[in-house]
């Protein structure tokens, strides 16, 4: 049986911000056609994420899926130099975490380890997030 891939675009250009005034980002997405148990990725730009110790969590339906690394860098003067740097980064989805029809990406903040009362969190942002998946011909 013939199997091709679909693709959606679940954030275009348009930056998201994820930290602490938006602790979890949320966007539903369509998958119509989804082949049973194929293959998916999530393919997402990334920017600020230098500070956190920890990956960020990036759940599918509930389920986490995978994580967003982030560029550490520990000296400041690095990080103030690389803020602004885009970089791509790819999720392999497992079989049966994505539905056939609506489905709802979660991603969560990551812990700022220099927190204050005000900066709890690493902010960072996220734009271009496609999924890719296999579809039944």
């Amino acid at each position: 049986m013939p199997v091709v891939t679909d693709m959606t675009v679940i954030q275009g250009d348009v930056n998201r911000r994820v930290g602490d005034s938006n602790t979890l980002w949320k966007k539903t997405f369509y998958t119509h056609g989804r082949h049973p148990g194929g293959a998916a990725i999530l393919m997402l730009m990334v920017k600020g994420l230098n500070c956190a110790k920890d990956p960020v969590v990036v759940k599918i339906n509930d389920k986490s899926v995978g994580h967003i690394f982030p560029n550490r860098w520990d000296y400041v003067s690095h990080r103030e130099q690389t803020v602004d740097h885009w970089s791509t980064q790819i999720i392999n989805i497992g079989p049966r975490i994505l539905k056939n029809g609506n489905n709802e990406l979660q991603i969560e903040a990551i812990d700022y380890p220099e927190k204050t009362d005000q900066d709890q969190f690493d902010d960072f942002f996220v734009r271009d997030v496609v999924c890719f998946f296999q579809q039944a011909a």
